[in-house]
Formats: structure tokens, C-alpha cells, sequence
């Protein structure tokens, strides 16, 4: 169980993701910025992990609904917009990755990539590395239903195994790979049981509930540490939002299905029980007010200059 400072701090960390996840979306929508991955409905998962990770210690190959576990490791609002409007004072890219490619190499966390999920074998390689400096450094790679039926997440799950390396694997499973449902991905109802055809455990959690991820990573992590290898995390969520802004899901999902769920598994609703209501609404103020002035205040930041274009790129 958390404790109550604990509940706060992760009540803080998805009320935020969700205001600016909210912002974005209608900037967006504005035309004021080309590209938003809405994280509604994810955050309870990467906070859990995040919480269970040592800050500057342990590594985080994230996934791009990963938002809230960017907060928890300590990304301003600031940061997170420069991020979404590209500027070239992003401390994620510099403005040359589009939103949700997140990297930071001050806070461990490895760049996101474009084609998912190749970050996988990245994180993988880091825990490698970890085990060989014997830094006692975990690696959290975290994906999603679309990149746990590739290669790379197979691949990169059966040298971790093999090699007992230090790695938590988290499968943000929401059950869409974009538009494709989850009986066109995979026969199973979960993706629990392929851990133990790696050699591995694996649990499953309901990623709405930020105290069970919190239990079922900080448990992981212990494992790792001790030399015992990877953990396979499937944690259940609702995507509650299109998969990206140049999505429309109206044409794929009934609402009323989608409303029944999110009314009944919304992480930021069960964690608001948490902390109480007088505490939550506080909060949400607040972060609605930290949203709004990073959005505005990196929108005003100067754009990259086109003289760079070229720069950083070989042929």
C-alpha cells in the first residue's frame, strides 16, 4: 500500500498528465500544433512504475502514453510543451522528434522511437550494460499491445531471460493497436502467459489502479535487483481518447461502450478516492493553471531556425 504522502504524490502525477493531455488535445484540434498521443486512461501505470524506480539511478525506456511517468521523474510542464510544439529549447529533441518521443538523458530515460517497438532491444541493451558495471541500475521498457505481437518485444524478452538481465517489461495493454481490436492481435486475453515461455514471470494488473502497479513494479524491481531477471508486467487499461490526433476512432469504437468503461476504470476517479476530494480538487486547479501557462508560455518560445535543418543528419 502507499503511503499517504505517496497517494498525494501519485494523485499529483496523474491529475497533471491528464491537464496537459487535455491542453494539448485542443490545441491540437486548434490547429495551433501539428500532433498530439493523448495518455488519458494510461497514467496509473507509468506512475506506479516510476514511483518504484530510484531517481538518476534506474532507466526508463517509455512508452509514448508514458506522460505520467515522465512527471513522476521529475519533467516540468514547461518541458512537456516545448516537447509538443517543437521548439528547438525541447529538452526532449530539441524540436526534431514529434511529441511523445520522449529522452532525457538527465532523467534516465532513453529516446522514444518512431517505429514500435525498437526501443525494446534499447532497453534491453541498457540493462545489459547495468548488469555488466554492476551499477545495480533496473530498466522499466514499456510498450503496448501493437509492439507486444513484433519481433523486437519477443526478441528482446528472450536475451533479458536468458541472461537474467535487470528489467521490468510493462505491456500497456488497452486492448487496440490503433484501430485494430485486441481478437485481431492475439487469441489470448491476456499476455501474461508468454512469460513463461521466456523463462520469466509475468502478472497481471489493472492499470487503472495506481497502488496494484505500484505493488506489482515495486515487486519486479526487487527480483531484478537480486540478480533473479526480468518481470512481464500486462497491465489492463482503457485508451480513452483517439490513438493519436490524426486518428478518428468514431469509426471503430461504440461510444457507449467506451463511456461504460471509462466511467467505471479511470485512474484519475479510483485515485481521487485516495486523497479525498476536498484534496483532489485542489490539485486539479492547480495543474489545470500549470497546463494552461506552459502551454502558452512555450507556444511564445522562437521556432528553430531553418539554417539547422541539416544538422545532426548523415547520408
Amino acid at each position: 500500500m502507499l503511503s499517504g504522502a505517496e497517494r498525494e504524490q501519485a494523485y499529483r502525477a496523474i491529475s497533471l498528465a491528464r491537464a496537459l493531455d487535455e491542453r494539448m488535445w485542443r490545441l491540437a484540434r486548434a490547429g495551433r500544433a501539428h500532433f498530439a498521443v493523448p495518455c488519458s486512461g494510461h497514467e496509473a501505470i507509468g506512475v506506479g512504475y516510476a514511483m518504484a524506480m530510484r531517481p538518476g539511478v534506474d532507466w526508463l525506456a517509455p512508452h509514448y502514453r508514458d506522460l505520467a511517468a515522465l512527471i513522476v521523474l521529475g519533467m516540468a510542464p514547461r518541458d512537456v510543451m516545448l516537447c509538443f510544439f517543437s521548439r528547438p529549447s525541447d529538452p526532449n529533441a530539441h524540436g526534431r522528434q514529434p511529441y511523445a518521443h520522449f529522452g532525457s538523458r538527465a532523467l534516465h530515460v532513453l529516446s522514444q522511437q518512431g517505429p514500435q517497438p525498437n526501443h525494446c532491444s534499447h532497453g534491453v541493451g541498457c540493462a545489459w550494460g547495468s548488469k555488466l558495471l554492476g551499477d545495480g541500475s533496473v530498466t522499466v521498457i514499456a510498450f503496448g499491445d501493437g509492439g507486444a505481437q513484433k519481433g523486437e518485444a519477443h526478441e528482446s524478452m528472450n536475451v533479458a531471460a536468458i541472461h537474467k538481465l535487470p528489467c521490468v517489461f510493462a505491456v500497456h495493454r488497452n486492448g487496440w493497436t490503433q484501430s485494430v481490436k485486441r481478437s485481431d492481435q492475439y487469441a489470448t486475453e491476456t499476455l501474461v502467459a508468454r512469460a513463461e515461455g521466456y523463462g520469466m514471470p509475468g502478472v497481471a494488473v489493472d492499470g487503472s489502479d495506481v497502488e496494484a502497479m505500484h505493488a506489482a513494479a515495486s515487486a519486479a524491481f526487487e527480483r531484478a535487483r537480486a540478480g533473479e531477471g526480468p518481470t512481464l508486467i500486462d497491465a489492463a487499461c482503457v485508451r480513452f481518447m483517439p490513438n493519436t490526433s490524426n486518428d478518428d476512432d468514431s469509426r471503430y469504437r461504440d461510444r457507449a461502450d467506451l463511456d461504460e468503461q471509462r466511467a467505471a476504470r479511470d485512474p484519475l476517479t479510483r485515485a481521487r478516492v485516495l486523497v479525498g476530494a476536498e484534496f483532489a480538487v485542489q490539485v486539479d486547479d492547480e495543474n489545470a493553471a500549470l497546463a494552461a501557462e506552459a502551454a502558452e508560455w512555450a507556444e511564445a518560445q522562437p521556432l528553430g531556425d531553418p539554417a539547422t535543418v541539416a544538422d545532426h543528419m548523415y547520408a
